[in-house]
C-alpha cells in the first residue's frame, strides 16, 4: 500500500527484510534460477496458485485478442449486408418509380402516382442512413482489428515473457493499490 509524500511522490513500504533477517526467522533460503522444484505435485498452494494466475492471464489474453478478431469480421459482415440490402431497396425504389410513371402514362389517379413517388422518395432516404451505418460497421471492424494488434503489440511480449520465465510473477494483490 502506497501513500502520497507531502512532495506528492508515492512512499514505497521500507519494512523488507534481509537475508539474515529472513534466515533467523527460519525461512529457508530461495532457491537459485532454474533450480528447486521440477513437478507439480512438489509445488506449495502459493506458487501453483501462481501459476495458474500466469496461465490464466495468458488464457485471458489469448481470448481478448481472438473476441476483438471476432468482433471484427462481425462488423465487416454486418457492412456487407446493410451493402447488400442497400442495393435491393435501391432497385425498389427504380421500380417504383418506373410503375408510378406507367401508371400516368395510364391516367391513373394521381394521388395513386404521387403516393408511389412518395414511397420510393422514403426509400431513398433510408438509403442515406442504411449507406451510413454501412460505413459506421466497416470502420468499427477497422478499429477492432486495430484494437487487437495494439493489445497485442502492447502486451504479447509481456504474456510471452511471462509464460516463458522461470521466475514467479508478483502477487495480484501487489498490484492492485498501484
Amino acid at each position: 500500500m502506497s501513500t502520497e509524500s507531502e512532495s506528492g511522490g508515492v512512499i514505497e513500504p521500507t519494512n523488507v527484510q534481509s537475508s539474515a533477517e529472513v534466515a533467523a526467522s527460519g525461512a529457508s533460503d530461495l532457491p537459485a534460477p532454474g533450480e528447486g522444484m521440477e513437478a507439480a505435485a512438489d509445488l506449495p498452494a502459493e506458487r501453483s496458485g501462481r501459476i495458474v494466475d500466469v496461465i490464466a492471464d495468458a488464457m485471458t489474453f489469448m481470448l481478448v485478442i481472438a473476441r476483438l478478431g471476432v468482433a471484427a469480421a462481425a462488423m465487416r459482415l454486418l457492412s456487407q449486408a446493410v451493402n447488400g440490402a442497400y442495393s435491393y431497396v435501391e432497385d425498389c425504389a427504380k421500380t417504383v418509380d418506373g410503375l408510378a410513371d406507367v401508371a400516368a402514362a395510364l391516367a391513373v389517379d394521381d394521388s395513386v402516382t404521387s403516393s408511389h413517388h412518395d414511397a420510393a422518395a422514403t426509400m431513398r432516404e433510408s438509403l442515406e442512413l442504411a449507406d451510413a451505418l454501412a460505413a459506421e460497421a466497416a470502420e468499427m471492424a477497422t478499429e477492432f482489428d486495430n484494437a487487437a494488434r495494439d493489445h497485442e503489440s502492447d502486451y504479447g511480449d509481456v504474456n510471452e515473457a511471462m509464460q516463458a520465465g522461470p521466475y514467479d510473477v508478483a502477487e495480484r494483490e501487489w498490484y492492485s493499490n498501484r
